[in-house]
């Protein structure tokens, strides 16, 4: 048996996780637009009007219509998407904004299988690199696309910024474990909503409830061995002769308040990106920033970093169907005392609700459960920054 894929699972459950109804008004189109022009060009360094006949490579487009957004600059596309219970929409979509020529090629394999003679001008893909095998490998194999000044894009889930959403997804295993329920069926997804609905309800998202019960708190690929993070990635893009441009969140400034006559080599903005990311790790957890009493906090140490990587993979065994017992995780001390120490009193109390719902988790009442989630009124606010964007850029000076 093969194994499992989010190809697959889309295809099983008969499931477009991304499905966007820009065709639907004039206003939706423009607002689709508006953001992945802001994704682009603010925040991963790359102009879109710069894009005109240049040709892009896009692994896992799905339906298009991000794709869509880079044809209307004039961008030439050759699109690689194996699931082909997409392409009738992506086709309709091309058709009814007139850009169907801007297609060169609409493959149906997938990143392994794919070769070409050819390099290119932006090699993208989004969202699904890191829930492959070889998934390292296959950061080597986008550079080898990439043209001499190319530039390269890739999304994935962060292991840090995902730790309120396994959090969430702990939460209503255990108590969907405790009621007697199945998580994956109408069961589950009614439990979801009574705990999470009210509050997904004010999040300026385009995709449904169950689409995103289905996608994150249900979905056999959220595990623990399909999260990334930049400390994994930087130095792969650094192996194949790249380096950082952006970020979306846009966390990294190497070159603020620098100017440009100071070239830094290349291992020296390496650090300083290592450093500047461990600080910013509670953000990361949070998806917000908090303002500190004082003093920037220190940087956490190897051990907070290791204590949030155990907790997910905890959350993780628990969720994968592997375990029948009642220990959904253990919120680590390492991580209490480092979010107390940053004199925040918002990630002090965020610490302590994160406490709270897992030894509630760990008991065996149900009610106790709900009650302690729903009475989390930080926490329930939170949603950490899971998904990432990072962009890179060919590094002349290794050519």
């Amino acid at each position: 048996m093969s194994a499992p894929s989010l190809l697959t699972y889309y295809q099983a459950n008969k499931f477009n996780p991304v499905a966007i109804g820009i065709e639907e008004s004039s206003a939706a189109w423009k607002s689709h637009v508006d953001k992945r022009v802001n994704l682009y060009q603010r925040h991963l360094g790359i102009p879109l009007g710069l894009l005109a006949g240049k040709s892009i490579l896009e692994f896992g487009c799905n339906s298009g219509e991000n794709a869509l957004v880079l044809a209307s600059f004039g961008a030439e596309l050759t699109l690689v998407e194996p699931n082909q219970q997409v392409w009738p929409r992506l086709h309709w979509l091309f058709e009814r904004f007139g850009l169907a020529d801007r297609i060169r090629a609409l493959v149906s394999m997938d990143i392994d299988s794919f070769t070409s003679p050819h390099s290119f001008d932006v090699v993208l893909a989004e969202g699904f690199l890191s829930t492959l095998p070889g998934r390292d490998e296959l950061v080597g194999k986008l550079g080898r696309f990439m043209g001499p000044a190319g530039l390269g894009v890739i999304s994935f889930t962060d292991r840090f910024g995902s730790a309120i959403e396994f959090t969430r997804r702990a939460v209503l295993w255990r108590a969907c474990q405790l009621a007697g329920v199945d998580p994956v069926g109408n069961e589950g997804l009614a439990l979801a909503r009574t705990l999470f609905g009210e509050d997904f309800s004010v999040l300026q998202t385009s995709r449904t409830f169950e689409a995103w019960w289905r996608d994150t708190l249900v979905n056999p690929l959220v595990v623990s061995q399909y999260l990334w993070s930049f400390q994994e990635l930087l130095p792969l893009v650094e192996g194949i002769g790249c380096e950082f441009l952006g970020s979306s969140p846009a966390w990294a400034t190497p070159d603020h308040f620098d100017w440009y006559k100071n070239v830094p080599s290349s291992a020296g903005r390496s650090r300083l990106l290592a450093d500047q990311w461990a600080e910013t790790l509670p953000f990361f957890l949070t998806g917000r920033q908090f303002p500190f009493s004082s003093s920037r906090p220190r940087p956490p140490d190897e051990g907070v970093l290791r204590s949030v990587t155990d907790l997910v993979d905890q959350v993780s065994t628990f969720t994968s169907g592997s375990t029948v017992s009642g220990n959904v995780g253990i919120y680590p001390e390492p991580l209490h005392r480092y979010l107390l120490s940053t004199g925040s009193p918002e990630l002090a109390r965020f610490s302590r609700q994160m406490q709270q719902v897992y030894a509630a988790a760990a008991t065996a009442k149900l009610q106790e459960l709900l009650d302690t989630y729903r009475e989390s009124a930080l926490l329930r606010q939170l949603w950490g920054a899971p998904y990432h964007y990072l962009s890179f850029a060919r590094d002349s000076r290794s050519s």
